[in-house]
Formats: C-alpha cells, structure tokens, sequence
C-alpha cells in the first residue's frame, strides 16, 4: 500500500488509511520531504495543477510505500513545493474552502487513476 498524506479533509472518508496533517500545505510538504528522505519515492507530483492552485491549502500526495535510496526526481520535487509555497502561498477566503477541497480531492483521484 502506498503513503497517502493530507490534510484535505474529504480525502480520509475515501481513504482512511491516510496520515492526516494538521495544518497547511507546508507541514504536508515538510512531512513528505522527512518520508523522502527516508527512501520513499514520491508517486504524484506534490505541485499538481496549475500556478493559480498554490493558494490552495490543501494538499494530498502520494508516497511508494517500497523503500529504497532517496529518490533524485523526488527530492527535487519536494524542495521545489516547499520553496514555492513559502514564497507564493497565501490564505484563501472561507468561502472557497469547499472548492479547495474538493479541487485537491479530484487532483488525488486522479493521480491514484494513473499510478494503479
């Protein structure tokens, strides 16, 4: 089974074997970059969407659950997506909470599609 993280809230009902983040995207990102570094390649990109998704505040990404070397490709990834959050996010209005939500959650499915 592979790592899920997140800390998009309609992500656990469907999988409820995710680790659960509390807090932004940074803390998922600073999570995934500690399994990364552990040997665990990453199986989605963690900046999926387009430039206009880094205000969103919530993130899932995906983790190979097989262990090995740390992973080039991965770890360009991860310290490319904290660098640019802590550079470009910023705090979305309540309002759009729910299409955050659900933005992440079809971005997940959709990377879960590809990678089984």
């Amino acid at each position: 089974m592979d790592f899920v993280i997140t800390n998009n809230p309609k992500v656990l009902p469907l999988y409820p074997s995710a680790r659960w983040i509390d807090g932004g995207p940074l803390e998922v990102y600073l999570e995934c970059r500690r399994k990364v570094q552990e040997g665990y390649p990453l199986l989605n990109s963690p900046l999926m969407g387009d430039i206009h998704l880094l205000h969103n505040p919530f993130r899932t990404v995906i983790l190979n659950a097989k262990k090995g070397e740390a992973d080039l490709m991965s770890v360009i990834w991860i310290e490319e997506s904290i660098e640019r959050i802590r550079l470009f996010h910023r705090r979305p209005r309540s309002e759009y909470l729910e299409d955050y939500q659900t933005l992440d959650l079809d971005l997940f499915q959709s990377a879960i599609d590809q990678n089984h």
